[in-house]
């Protein structure tokens, strides 16, 4: 089973959770938005400095370059070329001019106590990196021999020489020097290719040491896996902090430049800013949680009033007052509740009169009303009190309604008690006699509970008069068939007589006759005499009675009705036409079809006997349409007046004479299609052409489902 679930709680929890979650949230959502804010302005300061070192390291080599120019297009042999440029650019050191073999020719410095004419410089790098092919070289740092200072140099190739410029890198470190972080350490380090460092202003030891960091994180997280301005955090292995930063490369030097700052003082640095932020997400947390306590016991006191409402409307007290709420749906609801208050108090009044006025009715009727749960009686009005010939109600409450059912009906009593019913025939048994009645039974709710409103009607006398009619319908009809017998039987007997009598008048005169004159004779009367039994076998099967349903043909069934008044209606001049569809089947009791037929013809007969024509003619049609079978029979017997022809259905009606007629054939004929057979039957006057001629007459429509079973079920 599941669990039920507080609404008060549950709308509290919403709240309350609703408004921890924004706020949370909306302040880890901030505290990122700050910490991604402080990075993008941190990047884009390290991007100018980076962007401004760049420029002046190019400046500066580009410089030196112009230098190298200058010496090439102006140096005869004379050391004062070299003087003048040492002189007047502080950031070179000594000019060196080497032989092809690396051997000084000639040399200006600042300071000589080191460099002499006739030094061999072939082992420096200086030189050995111009004898690989190069035009010119850029050294990577080296402690100078000439000034025992940080330097670098660059070398080139000039008529057979090798000019070399030793440069100081005081004036790069003087700038770089400038950039500082918030601990006031400096921001930039430049390395060279290999990893060693070119200058670095926070320990300038370190590149004296030639301190290599080619493994370092600087180099595997940052130079060696990133483009440059490409930024990403990495420890620095000098004093083991993580740095944020990230470089560019020089091209003509190769040089790294790497511009960076502490990553821990940036997080340092937003800790004030994500503690401002969590007191500031407690409080509003403190004031969503109590603003919505307040909000939820608003909502919940006008549930609490809601609740009280419809819990006294439920026990029937309508007379309460309904309060106000603070909002205005729920006083639009509480409206609503006051309404169908009102409308309910109404409502019941209205179902306590109905409630009387059916018990009125119940016990005013004159059918028998029994309310029942399964066959176990619930109650009873007075009319089936008195039909079960008991002395009161009592009796007949709680008791099981089969008691009263005849045996042959219960079975099916006990399939139909679960559903509704149509009208149905059957027997009940009081003090051993027998009634039968017609009834049907409806599902109603009384009182909260469903039951079975069954109603029934005696009618036992009625039954008791059809089967009259029937028995006056067969002694009419057994009247026609003894006159159609007496048609059939005229001619053989005729030929029998005729055959006797012959066979008599031979004897007497001639005293003998022939065998084969005998033979003839006494066949003739044998083959007659089988006729006639095979006549009164046909005639005797026709007043059988039915006792199952079965499949049968309608057309053979019409054959063999047009052969049992065929001497009758061939001796009045009347000829039958039929356009029949072949194997039309049909479920019933045959012979109750053969009567009407033979009703509607022995009446088709008398109205062209009426009239004195010379045609007479009777037209069976049989056609199948929308899954039912029609069978339509017309003659030309002048038709019936208006004011009959809707009376011809009616018991002991008739047009004939009394002599003629009782009036019941056509009563039979429509209880059997209609109520046995489930079809309909209708009757109507026509005008129709045959044989270029016009006539006037009567047509009976016969309309009877295909296969439809006898619906013997009864229920109550």
């Amino acid at each position: 089973m599941k669990k039920e679930i507080s609404l008060k709680k549950h709308i509290q929890n919403i709240l309350i959770s609703f408004s921890i979650f924004i706020t949370i949230a909306i302040s880890l959502l901030s505290i990122i938005n700050f910490y991604f804010s402080k990075l993008t302005i941190i990047e884009h300061n390290q991007k100018q400095i980076l962007f401004q070192i760049e420029s002046e390291v190019k400046k500066f080599l580009t410089q030196i370059y112009n230098i190298s120019l200058y010496i090439k297009n102006n140096y005869k042999d004379n050391n004062s070329l070299l003087k003048n440029i040492v002189e007047t650019n502080t950031n070179i050191s000594s000019i060196l001019v080497l032989d092809d073999s690396g051997v000084i020719k000639d040399f200006y410095a600042t300071t000589n106590l080191n460099i002499y004419k006739g030094f061999d410089y072939s082992k420096q790098n200086y030189f050995l990196g111009l004898k690989k092919g190069k035009s010119d070289y850029w050294s990577n740092v080296f402690l100078s021999t000439v000034d025992e200072e940080p330097a670098i140099s660059y070398s080139f190739k000039f008529d057979n020489k090798v000019v070399v410029l030793m440069i100081r890198l005081k004036e790069i470190s003087e700038f770089i020097s400038r950039f500082k972080n918030q601990n006031d350490t400096h921001m930039v380090k430049i390395f060279d290719e290999n990893g060693i460092l070119v200058l670095n202003p926070n320990n300038p030891d370190l590149v004296l040491q030639r301190f290599n960091e080619k493994t370092k994180e600087v180099f595997t997280k940052l130079i060696d896996k990133l483009p440059s301005y490409y930024f990403t955090i990495f420890n620095s292995s000098l004093n083991n902090e993580n740095l944020y930063g990230t470089y560019t490369t020089i091209e003509k030097t190769d040089w790294k430049i790497v511009v960076s700052e502490s990553y821990d003082l940036i997080l340092k640095s937003l800790s004030g800013i994500v503690l401002v932020m969590f007191l500031s997400m407690l409080i509003f947390i403190l004031l969503a949680i109590s603003l919505s306590l307040k909000i939820s016991k608003r909502i919940f006191n006008s549930f609490d009033e809601l609740q009280k409402t419809t819990t006294n409307i439920s026990n029937g007290n309508y007379d309460i007052n309904i309060k106000d709420s603070y909002y205005n749906e729920f006083n639009l609801l509480l409206n609503s509740f006051n309404k169908m208050k009102i409308e309910i108090d109404k409502r019941e009044e209205s179902l306590e009169a109905s409630l009387d006025s059916f018990k009125s009715l119940f016990n005013s009727t004159m059918e028998i009303m029994i309310i029942h749960d399964k066959g176990i009686c619930v109650d009873a009005n007075n009319v089936a009190i008195k039909f079960l010939q008991l002395n009161n109600k009592d009796e007949l409450l709680g008791k099981n309604l089969l008691e009263f059912v005849d045996e042959n009906y219960k079975e099916l009593l006990i399939k139909n008690y679960v559903k509704n019913t149509l009208p149905y025939e059957f027997e009940i048994v009081i003090n051993n006699q027998k009634f039968t009645c017609l009834g049907q039974g409806k599902f109603l709710k009384l009182n909260g509970r469903v039951v079975k409103l069954s109603t029934l009607i005696d009618i036992t006398e009625l039954k008791d008069k059809d089967k009259l009619l029937s028995q006056q319908s067969k002694m009419a009809a057994m009247g026609e068939m003894i006159e159609n017998i007496a048609h059939q039987w005229r001619q053989p007997l005729s030929l029998i007589s005729t055959c006797a009598s012959g066979i008599k008048f031979e004897k007497e005169f001639n005293k003998t006759i022939s065998d084969e004159r005998l033979v003839e004779s006494l066949n003739l009367i044998v083959d007659n005499t089988q006729y006639l039994s095979k006549t009164i076998d046909d005639f005797r099967n026709f007043f059988k009675a039915d006792k199952n349903i079965e499949n049968y043909c309608v057309n053979k069934s019409i054959n063999k009705v047009l052969n049992l008044l065929k001497s009758s209606i061939e001796n009045h001049n009347i000829k039958i036409e039929t356009k029949n569809i072949e194997n039309l089947i049909i479920n019933g009791y045959p012979n109750e079809f053969l009567q009407v037929i033979i009703n509607i013809l022995n009446n088709s007969k008398d109205a062209l006997l009426n009239q004195d024509k010379n045609k007479r003619f009777i037209d069976i049609n049989t056609y199948i349409k929308n899954k039912k079978c029609f069978v339509e029979i017309s003659d030309n017997g002048g038709g019936l007046e208006d004011e009959v022809i809707s009376k011809v259905f009616e018991p002991y009606f008739t047009t004939k004479h009394k002599s003629q007629g009782t009036g019941i054939g056509l009563y039979m004929s429509h209880q059997i299609i209609v109520e046995h057979m489930k079809g309909g039957i209708d009757i109507k006057n026509m005008d129709f052409i045959k044989n270029d001629e016009v006539y006037k007459g009567c047509m009976v429509i016969l309309e009877i489902p295909i296969n439809e079973k006898y619906n013997l079920d009864f229920h109550i």
